[in-house]
C-alpha cells in the first residue's frame, strides 16, 4: 500500500506542479496579452495623430488650391465683366450717337419741309386718335 501512497501522492504533486505550471502559463499569456494590447494601442494613437496631421496638411492645401482657383476665377470674371461693360458702353455711344444724328436730319428735314412735316403731323394724329377711339 506503501507504493500505491507513494505513488498517489506523486501522482496529486505532478497534478499540482501542473495546476501552478498553468497558473503561470495563464499569467505569463494574459501579461503578455496586456503589452501587446498597451503596444497595439500605443502605435494605433501614433497612427491616429500621425494621420490627424497629414489631414490637417491635406485641408490647408486643398484650402490653397482652393483660393487660387477663386482668385483665378475673380480675375476672369472681373476681366469679362470690364469687357462686357467696355462694349455696352460703346453700344450705347452708338445708339446715342444714332439718335442724335436722327434728331438732326429730322429737323432738318422739317425745316426743310414744313408743310409736308405739318401734314404728317396731323395725318399720324388722325390715325392715333382713331385707334384710341376704338379702344
Amino acid at each position: 500500500m506503501n507504493d500505491k501512497t507513494d505513488d498517489i501522492s506523486a501522482i496529486k504533486a505532478n497534478l499540482e506542479s501542473g495546476s501552478e505550471e498553468t497558473q503561470r502559463a495563464w499569467e505569463a499569456t494574459s501579461e503578455a496579452t496586456k503589452n501587446v494590447s498597451g503596444t497595439l494601442k500605443k502605435e494605433a494613437n501614433k497612427a491616429f495623430v500621425a494621420g490627424k496631421e497629414y489631414l490637417g496638411k491635406a485641408v490647408e492645401s486643398f484650402g490653397e488650391a482652393a483660393s487660387g482657383t477663386y482668385g483665378t476665377i475673380r480675375g476672369q470674371a472681373s476681366e469679362k465683366a470690364q469687357a462686357y461693360r467696355a462694349k455696352a458702353e460703346s453700344v450705347l455711344e452708338d445708339a446715342s450717337t444714332k439718335a442724335k444724328n436722327m434728331q438732326s436730319e429730322t429737323e432738318r428735314y422739317i425745316r426743310d419741309n414744313p408743310l409736308k412735316s405739318v401734314g404728317l403731323a396731323v395725318g399720324i394724329g388722325f390715325l392715333l386718335a382713331a385707334i384710341f377711339r376704338r379702344h
